[in-house]
């Protein structure tokens, strides 16, 4: 059953049972009643409903047809969804963005993406502003929210939808139609244009019960951005079931654990920095957990990235009675949890587990022939429900789907028992002097260090060796350790594996928690000179450069 019958269906039979809840994370004060009260807001089935009917007759009347490409940049809020429904309900193509861009790069995605309509917030309304009279294509901006008047071609969103039609459209839809497109992170290069069917997002929402295993008692907290296609996809088997979702806009240690209490939450989804932040807290003890009442917390979900084994100790030691999860996907793929660790199997922390129901898997040497042996290799995956293709690039969409295959790009190895472990992105591989470098393994080395709470690793050139290892380290609150004391630890790494440049800093993620490894090559590969290589001040021989 598509996405869009789902909401009928539970209008139908949950029509006054919350389905979407907003908190804003901003306007909480934990304990405060009147504030919690303040910062919270709901709709019901039956009002989700009639606003995805709205939206999708709004943009019907206003001529934009079946196949109208819609854009979305608008950070989380109650209406996310329900304008992202309705432009599904109406034949449309959603195309969601990441409002953290700039002005130019909304731009070159606005363009590529053929947008006839936006739906802005007023702070991404205010940002695109410099580039509106370039969009020549674009014929709308709907504003979403108050706080900003902009100029008199964009028009109020809630004001355009209270003048719209309440009912189904009746717009006939196929699984075979094109839904959505997504850009990929593009943390190793340009972001791709992702194009979606209806049954790619039909996958996806069955994929994800059988992962999470909801039922309609669930509650399921999201807190990653909504453009992203694994945060509401991950927690889309509520609509399964008729259970609630509840937004939580912005991270907060202290307010995250107020509304898990106050919602009675029972799974939630968290990206890597903020179970460490939580991790934190606890370790200073600056979180007292000892009066709130979590007993419906049942399941914390972890994703988007590699989540090391240690910190799944840390979080068993603190939990034992917690069932932790991880999963692996990609936007290519479809989404999230083609691969799926399931509790069960959790002493197994650092694979991101076996192929989904109907997902198979392979690993592939540097000439396409399989790996069986447990070496690592490129990770190929199929199953139903991958992406469509790239959005106008046939070379790049046949590269990638060569043979029926999706070649992810992550290396990979296989154990006997046939738990796949991510080792590392095909493109982050370090070759320094012929020695191929498997990033994670040097971050794992720096995160068994009790006072080191994050760490990226990343090449950046070197005249004779092509590349050498740059490492960036964040420190705990409480630490003592200096540059002179991190050298000396990495002394104990194998010396082709040793960073050259060490930096202690804070480790640039996006939104979705990956480390972005362009990002930290352009700010910390200039500071990357023969003053700061580790080995020449170490050797004082720069003559080896």
């Amino acid at each position: 059953m598509l996405i869009t019958q789902l909401i009928t269906e539970n209008a139908k039979h949950y029509p006054d049972e919350p389905a979407l809840i907003e908190i804003n994370s901003r306007k909480q004060i934990p304990g405060n009643e009147e504030a919690y009260r303040n910062a919270r807001r709901e709709l019901t089935w039956k009002e989700t409903e009639e606003m995805v009917c709205r939206i999708a007759n709004l943009f019907l009347d206003r001529s934009y047809g079946k196949g109208s490409h819609i854009g979305i940049i608008m950070r989380n809020n109650l209406e996310w969804l329900p304008v992202w429904l309705g432009v599904l309900r109406m034949g449309g193509v959603v195309v969601p963005l990441n409002y953290r861009k700039s002005a130019e790069e909304l731009y070159d995605q606005i363009t590529r993406a053929d947008l006839c309509a936006i739906v802005v917030d007023p702070s991404a309304g205010q940002r695109l502003m410099p580039v509106r009279h370039r969009l020549r294509n674009v014929k709308q901006v709907f504003v979403c929210g108050s706080g900003f008047m902009l100029p008199q071609e964009t028009e109020s969103l809630q004001e355009a939808i209270e003048n719209s039609r309440p009912e189904d459209p009746g717009i006939p839809l196929l699984r075979e139609d094109e839904a959505a497109i997504y850009y990929s992170s593009g943390t190793t290069g340009q972001p791709k244009a992702v194009v979606y069917t209806h049954h790619t997002l039909e996958e996806a929402v069955i994929r994800e019960w059988k992962n999470h295993h909801q039922t309609h008692g669930d509650c399921f907290i999201c807190i990653p951005p909504l453009y992203h296609v694994g945060a509401k996809l991950h927690a889309s088997g509520n609509l399964l079931v008729g259970a609630p979702t509840v937004l939580m806009t912005g991270f907060n240690v202290a307010c995250f654990f107020e509304i898990l209490e106050r919602e009675k939450v029972s799974i939630a989804f968290l990206l890597l920095p903020w179970v460490q932040d939580i991790l934190e807290c606890l370790r200073e003890g600056t979180l007292d957990l000892s009066g709130r009442d979590l007993h419906a917390f049942r399941l914390l979900h972890m994703g988007a990235q590699l989540i090391p084994p240690e910190i799944i100790a840390k979080l068993r030691r603190q939990w034992p009675t917690l069932s932790l999860d991880i999963s692996y996907g990609l936007t290519e793929s479809g989404g999230p949890g083609i691969m799926d660790l399931g509790s069960d199997n959790i002493d197994r922390a650092g694979s991101v587990g076996r192929p989904a129901p109907g997902w198979e898997a392979m690993i592939t040497g540097p000439d396409g022939s399989e790996i069986t042996d447990g070496t690592p290799g490129e990770l190929l995956m199929k199953g139903p429900g991958m992406m469509k293709g790239y959005l106008d690039n046939p070379e790049a969409t046949a590269q990638a789907l060569e043979g029926g295959w999706l070649h992810t790009g992550d290396i990979a190895r296989r154990d006997s028992d046939g738990f796949y472990y991510i080792v590392d992105r095909k493109k982050d591989i370090i070759i320094s002097g012929g020695e191929n470098i498997i990033p994670a393994e040097v971050e794992h080395f720096f995160r068994e260090r009790g006072d080191i709470v994050d760490a990226a690793v990343f090449g950046v050139p070197h005249k004779r060796l092509g590349e050498v290892v740059a490492a960036v380290v964040t420190l705990s609150a409480d630490s003592k350790a200096g540059q002179e004391e991190l050298e000396a630890f990495c002394e104990t790494i194998p010396s082709f594996m040793r960073p050259r440049h060490l930096f202690i800093g804070q480790v640039i993620r996006n939104a979705t928690g990956k480390a972005d490894k362009n990002a930290m090559r352009k700010h910390y590969g200039p500071m990357c000179t023969p003053e700061t290589d580790l080995r020449c001040r170490q050797t004082c021989c720069k003559d080896r450069q």
